[in-house]
């Protein structure tokens, strides 16, 4: 990517961020790019192609790859607990993405999330068939489970984005690491006593 490419995407994220994507106009991220419209409108036709090159650029499609193909364990317990770690750092290393996405739901209806979440897929499922195979699960269906997974993983990210910031301070007093096994305690175990099972 060139450096005037760089700086034009720079802009754009700027004036989505600040704007959101139904008060962001060409004009807008021109001016905040230090160029004309003519010049962005030569690289993009409208702003909704300028924002997915925006979300592709920012797209942590990679990073989520590569957690999924690096889990580790051999149980049922250690395959979730690590996966979930890995993912939730691909996460948060992508802050950016994050406000990108939330705009991209209202905007687009999670159009990209889609097709992200379409990319991940064949690497999901492995994870998924490894996950089967250690035979401590219950016989549940995969969708049921793929959606749980899912939820608990974008709860998790979600939750911390959402907390007012004196909420974020006293969440750091645990480590980030004791709020993931207490998430994934729950899914595996549930919140019922043995007895009350």
């Amino acid at each position: 990517m060139s450096a005037a490419q760089s700086d034009l995407l720079a802009a754009a994220l700027d004036v989505f961020r600040t704007q959101g994507y139904a008060g962001t106009t060409l004009e807008q991220i021109a001016a905040e790019a230090h160029l004309d419209v003519g010049a962005v409108r030569a690289q993009y036709a409208d702003k909704g192609s300028l924002f997915a090159a925006l979300l592709a650029s920012y797209s942590p499609l990679r990073d989520l790859e590569a957690a999924l193909d690096g889990v580790q364990g051999d149980t049922a317990d250690d395959l979730l607990r690590d996966a979930m770690r890995r993912l939730i750092r691909a996460i948060q290393d992508n802050k950016r993405f994050l406000e990108l996405a939330a705009l991209d739901v209202q905007a687009n209806h999670g159009a990209f999330l889609a097709s992200l979440s379409t990319k991940l897929f064949p690497r999901a499922t492995m994870f998924l068939e490894r996950l089967k195979a250690t035979g401590q699960l219950r016989p549940v269906s995969d969708v049921i489970l793929s959606r749980a997974l899912v939820a608990m993983l974008m709860g998790f990210v979600l939750s911390e984005q959402a907390m007012p910031q004196v909420a974020r301070v006293a969440m750091r007093m645990f480590p980030q690491r004791a709020w993931i096994d207490g998430m994934v305690d729950l899914m595996l175990y549930g919140i019922l006593e043995d007895d009350a099972r």
